[in-house]
């Protein structure tokens, strides 16, 4: 049942992310004008990094901010959709959301502290975190994505970007 609600509550939340974009699903690389949806591909190191969008067997090479370039370095191997516009061959990204990672749904938000109590602050709310690891006490303020069970655990977890320090 756990399970259930947590499925519910991961679609609910990833559905509202959407509602203020036109985006469907599925697993080609295009869902809608302004969005893709892929796996993260890091290729080359330092100023020489490129950053991809994989689906299926399309590869689009994305053009985010520099904000959003450290941030989805990050996320190789991560399933996320991406919302901006196409130019040429490049997608310029606007912004970005964690879907899976392995396959598995995970939620993408700020790690807050609401007396001594975890939550993560998502577009929807914020979504108590019922027994989180204990790494994730030195992340307040963090964007991290969560995956497993949110009101029992375990769960995993990434940085997306870390706290300020």
């Amino acid at each position: 049942m756990r399970r259930l609600v947590l499925g519910v509550g991961v679609t609910a939340v990833f559905l509202g992310a959407l509602s203020c974009h036109p985006a469907g699903h599925g697993t080609r690389a295009s869902i809608a004008p302004d969005s893709l949806r892929g796996i993260v591909s890091i290729t080359g190191t330092g100023f020489d990094q490129q950053i991809a969008l994989r689906s299926d067997n399309h590869v689009s090479p994305l053009a985010p901010s520099t904000a959003d370039s450290s941030a989805l370095s990050r996320l190789g191997g991560v399933e996320v959709l991406v919302i901006g516009t196409r130019t040429g061959d490049r997608f310029h990204v606007d912004r970005f959301t964690a879907v899976s990672v392995a396959g598995s749904p995970v939620v993408d938000g700020i790690l807050r502290d609401d007396g001594g109590r975890l939550s993560l602050e998502t577009a929807q709310g914020r979504m108590t975190l019922g027994n989180p690891p204990t790494a994730l006490r030195n992340l307040i303020a963090a964007r991290v994505w969560i995956g497993g069970p949110l009101d029992s655990g375990p769960n995993t977890f990434g940085v997306i970007v870390p706290p300020k320090k």
